[in-house]
């Protein structure tokens, strides 16, 4: 009898220690996946037909249309970004990103960014809402993803994002690589 509760302890134990060995980190697996590239053309005083975004407020001058300095310091830029499936600006837009980036550093690129993607096509209807700091020199940055509306309903989770083509101070594309960790 005492060998069979000595065995009877021994099992209850390795049951324990590998219990517990898989207790470890929580390994989240996303309920929902997408990628979507949004398109932003900076206004710069000669191309008001094409642009997308505009600096509303600027520390140098309260001339909108000169960055403030090196690093943008102090700029803040609203936006109406088209969002293609692609990374082609001319492909058909399925929304639009909407919202404003300030550039909150005086010696390296970062902004801190408050958005909304509102798509309107006929795999998705309804909104994505993003807020989170971008250090922009790192390849890929995660913000969080806050809430949705419609197919998101609230819906969140994190957005990779990844600076996919820029042309100087007028033209950049982002890459979003949104997993949803909560799903309604």
């Amino acid at each position: 009898m005492g060998v069979i509760r000595y065995f009877i302890v021994f099992q209850f134990l390795i049951l324990l220690a590998l219990s517990s060995a898989f207790h470890g980190k929580k390994q989240h697996i996303p309920c929902k996946h997408l990628t979507l590239y949004f398109h932003d053309i900076i206004y710069n005083g000669k191309n008001a037909g094409n642009a997308t975004s505009a600096i509303v407020a600027a520390p140098e001058g309260a001339n909108l249309t000169i960055l403030a300095g090196r690093f943008h310091f102090g700029n803040i830029a609203v936006f109406n970004d088209p969002i293609t499936l692609d990374n082609n600006l001319h492909s058909e837009p399925v929304g639009r990103a909407q919202g404003l980036y300030l550039y909150d550093t005086k010696n390296t690129f970062t902004a801190w960014l408050g958005f909304t993607f509102v798509l309107n096509s006929t795999d998705h209807l309804g909104t994505i809402n993003f807020i989170g700091a971008d250090p922009i020199m790192v390849k890929a940055r995660d913000i969080s993803v806050v809430g949705g509306t419609g197919d998101f309903f609230m819906h969140r989770g994190i957005a990779t994002i990844m600076t996919d083509a820029f042309e100087g101070d007028v033209y950049f594309r982002l890459r979003v690589d949104i997993k949803f960790y909560e799903c309604w």
